[in-house]
């Protein structure tokens, strides 16, 4: 079972690597579409972002995502092609390092018995599992898109 410090560790490293495959973009860059089904990495970074604030609610029992980031990039919204609606790349990065600090404090506030805790009735999960899914998985999969977004970033 995950603790509270390895999900920081996780986050820590997921920041490391966003800021890493950023290096040298503009905010054009984080812009560029794939030639097939996919988002931007624009979009990749604020859904990484509003989904942070969806499970950090989970936590503290109250954030939310803003509603009109959440329709930007919340899961399901239409693929971001226009720039005047994107978050600037650079304030997406300030938002990522504010939403790091609220979470790591959120966790360091976080038992062991809360993490076991039912989370979803419906389904039965802890709020471990809950957390395991969007710190681990989710972050994971939008991580690794940025990877091939900033090889087209760069071409």
């Amino acid at each position: 079972m995950p603790t509270p410090k390895q999900y920081i560790d996780r986050i820590e490293y997921v920041d490391r690597n966003i800021k890493m495959r950023i290096e040298g973009l503009t905010h054009a860059d984080s812009m560029k579409q794939l030639p097939f089904q996919g988002n931007c990495m624009n979009w990749n970074i604020g859904h990484i972002l509003v989904y942070r604030d969806e499970y950090l609610g989970a936590i503290d029992g109250v954030s939310v995502p803003n509603a009109a980031q959440f329709a930007i990039y919340g899961g399901g919204s239409e693929p971001l092609t226009d720039s005047a609606k994107a978050t600037p790349l650079d304030i997406l990065i300030e938002e990522l390092d504010a939403s790091s600090v609220h979470l790591k404090a959120a966790f360091q506030s976080l038992s062991s018995k809360r993490l076991n805790e039912p989370h979803e009735s419906w389904t039965g999960n802890t709020l471990d599992d809950y957390l395991h899914f969007y710190v681990v998985v989710h972050e994971a999969l939008h991580l690794g898109q940025l990877e091939i977004l900033r090889e087209l970033a760069l071409a």
